[in-house]
Formats: C-alpha cells, sequence, structure tokens
C-alpha cells in the first residue's frame, strides 16, 4: 500500500511540474502547504481520538461520529477565515488553498468514519479504501492535466473525490452504530475537544517538519525557483517514507530479539538502511550533469532555466536535513 501511495504521489508532481511549469507547480505545493498546515490544527487529529474512545469502549461511543463531524466542520468554518489573512502574508493564492483545506477535513472525516473498523481491528477495510481513493485521483488528476485544464481543478477533483469516499466511510458503518443523543451531545463534544488538542500537538508538529520549509520557501522564492525547491523537497520526502517504513520493519524485530547474534544482524540491516540513505544524494549531487538532463526530459525546460545546480544542491541539503 505504502509503494502505491508514493508512486502515485511521484507520478503526480512530475506530471504536474512537467504539463504547468515549475512557476504553477511551486504555487500548487505551497498552497497545499500552508493548507496542511492549518488543517491540521483544524481536525485535532480527531480521527485518532475517535479511535481510541471507540477502542476503550466508552459509554458514549454512539455519538462520537456525529460530534466529531460537527466539531471538524465548525472548526472548518473558522479556518476558512483564517487561512485568508495567511495566503496574503505568505503570498499564496487563497482559493486554491482553500480548496486544499477543505479536501484535508474532508479526509480527516473519512478517518473519522474508517475508527469503528480500526478501534476492533479491522484495518483492510482502511487499506483498501486508501488504495482505491489513490489510484483513483491518480488517474482523473492525470485526465485533468493532459486536457490542459487549470491547476485549480485538480485540486477541486481531488477534494470531490475525498468528498464522496467520506461518505462511502460514512454509510458502511451500521446504523445502530450512530446516534444523535442530545443528552449526552455536550459532554461527548467536551471530550471531543480536550483529546483533540492534546493529541494535535504530536500531529501538527509532525505537519511543521514535513510542510513549514515549503512555506518559508515561498516567502523568499517566486516563480520557477519556488517550484524546483518544492519538487526537490517532495522527492526527498518520498525517498525518506521509504527509509521511515523500512524502519518500522526492523525496529519490531529489533524489540523482540533474544541473543547477541539477532541484535547484531538487525544492527547490521540498519547500517545499510542509514548507509543507503546518503548514497542516494551523494550520488545525485556528484552526477549532476548527467542527472541534470534526465531531470529537465522529465520536468521541461523551466527546470533548466532556474539552474539545475541550484536543484541539487537544495536536494543534498535537505535530505540531509531530513535525516
Amino acid at each position: 500500500m505504502q509503494l502505491t501511495l508514493l508512486g502515485v504521489n511521484f507520478f503526480l508532481i512530475t506530471i504536474i511540474s512537467r504539463e504547468y511549469g515549475a512557476e504553477i507547480y511551486g504555487e500548487y505545493a505551497a498552497s497545499k502547504s500552508l493548507s496542511v498546515l492549518i488543517g491540521t490544527a483544524t481536525v485535532l487529529s480527531l480521527a485518532l481520538v475517535v479511535t481510541k474512545l471507540r477502542a476503550q469502549n466508552v459509554y458514549f461511543k454512539k455519538s462520537l461520529f456525529s460530534n466529531s463531524y460537527f466539531l471538524v466542520l465548525r472548526n472548518l468554518s473558522i479556518a476558512l477565515a483564517v487561512i485568508f489573512p495567511l495566503t496574503i502574508l505568505f503570498g499564496r493564492d487563497y482559493p486554491l488553498s482553500a480548496i486544499f483545506l477543505i479536501g484535508f477535513v474532508f479526509n480527516e472525516m473519512i478517518h473519522i468514519a474508517l475508527a469503528y473498523f480500526q478501534a476492533d481491528g479491522n484495518f483492510v477495510t482502511t487499506s483498501k479504501q486508501i488504495i482505491a481513493r489513490t489510484v483513483l485521483y491518480g488517474f482523473g488528476a492525470w485526465f485533468i492535466v493532459i486536457n490542459g485544464l487549470q491547476i485549480i481543478w485538480v485540486v477541486i477533483y481531488q477534494s470531490a473525490i475525498l468528498f464522496v469516499f467520506f461518505l462511502v466511510a460514512h454509510f458502511s458503518i451500521p446504523k445502530t452504530e450512530i446516534i444523535k443523543d442530545k443528552d449526552q451531545e455536550k459532554s461527548t463534544r467536551k471530550e471531543l475537544n480536550n483529546s483533540g488538542r492534546k493529541m494535535v500537538l504530536t500531529t501538527f508538529s509532525s505537519a511543521l517538519i514535513s510542510e513549514l520549509d515549503i512555506v518559508l520557501l515561498g516567502l523568499f522564492y517566486f516563480g520557477p525557483a519556488l517550484g524546483v525547491l518544492a519538487w526537490s523537497r517532495r522527492i526527498l520526502e518520498i525517498i525518506f517514507q521509504l527509509l521511515a517504513a523500512s524502519l518500522d520493519i526492523l525496529f519490531p524485530e529489533l524489540s523482540r530479539a533474544k541473543d547477541k547474534n539477532e541484535i547484531q544482524n538487525i544492527r547490521d540491516r540498519l547500517k545499510r538502511v542509514f548507509f543507503f540513505s546518503f548514497i542516494i544524494p551523494v550520488t545525485f549531487y556528484l552526477l549532476r550533469d548527467t542527472a541534470g538532463n534526465i531531470l529537465v526530459s522529465l520536468l521541461g525546460e523551466d527546470f533548466r532555466e532556474v539552474s539545475i545546480s541550484n536543484f541539487f544542491d537544495s536536494f543534498f541539503i535537505t535530505f540531509n536535513g531530513l535525516v
């Protein structure tokens, strides 16, 4: 599943960069990063909160869904007002950022609905839905791009797909598990708010690490330069996620290891992972002239105009920041 997501993401950022150019991709990436930061604070990680409370079998578990939707949509109305002055401050496009934000909220509502299955240990339903919507989004976005429609239609399509899948996830929950109890409404929302505020600190910190640099780059770089830097950052994020996935496999093995030979074997594998993580940017940097021609063939002439050398410098520096 992880490979499918990463593959579609790579395909999308590449085709958007090539067809629309580095300048438009830069605006797309920076607007999305700003929306992710605002959206993370908006949704209060309620999907995680609902999953936890459902797993704990709290007495008000059947009223969690309707009240979570209410809180998320209420916060969205506030966030849409808050993000307007921020788009002016950071020089971003408001309609693009607003639609990204709406899509982000729909995505959280999907996971709130899927919390019903996750709380019972059913991750198959969640995985199937993620793969299905990612593939549909990829094909749909590709169709929009190759037909020369404006970039905003890609974002509108993404939000529409997320809304449809929210409806699918919500109506997959048995009706007996969703109730609106006015007597429990106030206490349920209070518990969701309090738990969400505690949980969101962790998720917002992660969002800052992955998105803040692109938002800040938009303050200092404009035009194609921003697109080049944003593209390099996203490629590095894909590589980082692949490495992180390998660590997710190795660390549980390390916790179960019982003798020195097992521990040493896992340590050797970890060393290879970290060695591989540094080899990638170093190799690209050393072969930047050859790789630059490949980059231009893949992404278009905009990336030559801004300087391939600068791209790989940023690639190298940003990767080391990630690691």
